[in-house]
């Protein structure tokens, strides 16, 4: 199956790529919470059954990551999270799946109720994890562990940073814009006006953005921050996204130009609560009412993310609005059989 971004841009085709999830996901009309938020037009993007073995928007990143490193002939992987990461459970799931070795770096968070459940599907998938007492301490680790590895194998291992955002994770959702034109065009949903979506190391945000940009859809991402402004450089954001655009263009001359600055991406303040990780009574409220129209999502991304909706919903802010809540969080993610014995 033709991706779509090659479908628009088709020099793309030659971009490292490993098929690992189940797309299009679907978008799902919820004509109920439209009428009690008062919204014209409210839609679901449901990234939670992206995949099989693990869903959620992870999936979209590691396709284009994890066909680097086999396209580059890497043994293993470093990657990087706190304890409760969805990013490094995912990378585990489909680092194995795909014959390589994950090594995780993890640091520490609030506890939460998919935290233990996580840690025990990153070892079930065979992860080795390293446990350190800050997140300032977690690069310094990884450099250790890529010297470590490289003279073990005798190839470097491919470094995957947090959240799995840099050039070639985020044109996974460059590729899921162009998913979602050829949805809009073919009538499953008008063009949105607004997208929300959780921003943690900006890649789904910013991806986004940046192919609606491409491919000429008009709509707003709204990225609802869920990790402290100091754990996202909104610098280091911009060249991420510069690198990408500069890649994509390398390959096809007929990929737009676009700068971070032109990109429909409004970064939303004001839902993150005390810490990283930690409950809000907003977020609590949000997974609830989402609960009770069959909508799985948790309290650290995307109940915040829907938390950020409901509240411009009853400030009438989504009057007259196209509204898509783009659901990041795997409902594919049962409790996972250990295989060595945990």
């Amino acid at each position: 199956m033709t991706l779509p971004l090659v479908a628009r841009f088709p020099e793309t085709k030659n971009l490292a790529h490993v098929t690992l999830g189940c797309f299009p996901t679907p978008v799902e009309s919820m004509p109920e919470l439209a009428r009690m938020l008062a919204i014209p037009s409210f839609f679901v993007k449901r990234d939670d059954i992206s995949g099989r073995a693990y869903g959620g928007n992870k999936v979209r990143k590691l396709e284009f990551l994890l066909g680097q490193a086999l396209a580059e002939n890497r043994r293993a992987l470093i990657t990087f999270g706190a304890v409760g990461s969805n990013h490094v459970r995912a990378t585990a799931v489909y680092g194995r799946q795909v014959g390589l070795q994950v090594h995780a770096v993890l640091a520490p968070q609030p506890h939460t109720p998919y935290l233990d459940a996580n840690l025990v599907a990153d070892r079930a998938a065979g992860a080795t994890l390293h446990f350190v007492e800050s997140y300032s301490l977690a690069l310094a680790r990884g450099a250790e562990l890529r010297d470590q590895i490289t003279s073990r194998d005798g190839v470097e291992p491919l470094v995957i940073p947090f959240g799995g955002t840099n050039a070639r994770g985020i044109i996974g959702f460059v590729n899921a814009a162009c998913e979602l034109a050829g949805q809009v065009a073919a009538g499953a949903l008008p063009e949105p006006d607004l997208i929300y979506v959780p921003y943690g190391s900006a890649g789904t945000a910013s991806g986004l953005a940046m192919g609606l940009a491409a491919v000429g859809l008009r709509t707003c991402v709204i990225g609802v921050r869920v990790v402290p402004a100091e754990s996202t450089n909104p610098v280091r954001t911009r060249r991420v996204m510069g690198e990408a655009v500069a890649l994509l263009r390398e390959l096809d001359g007929s990929f737009p130009m676009i700068r971070p600055e032109s990109m429909a991406l409004e970064v939303r303040d004001g839902f993150l609560g005390e810490e990283y990780a930690a409950a809000t009574p907003e977020s609590l409220e949000a997974v609830a009412l989402a609960a009770a129209h069959n909508i799985h999502l948790e309290t650290t991304y995307t109940g915040k993310a829907l938390a950020a909706l409901v509240a411009d919903a009853r400030a009438g802010k989504l009057a007259g609005k196209t509204v898509l809540f783009w659901n990041t969080y795997s409902s594919t993610s049962g409790p996972p059989k250990p295989v060595y014995g945990l």
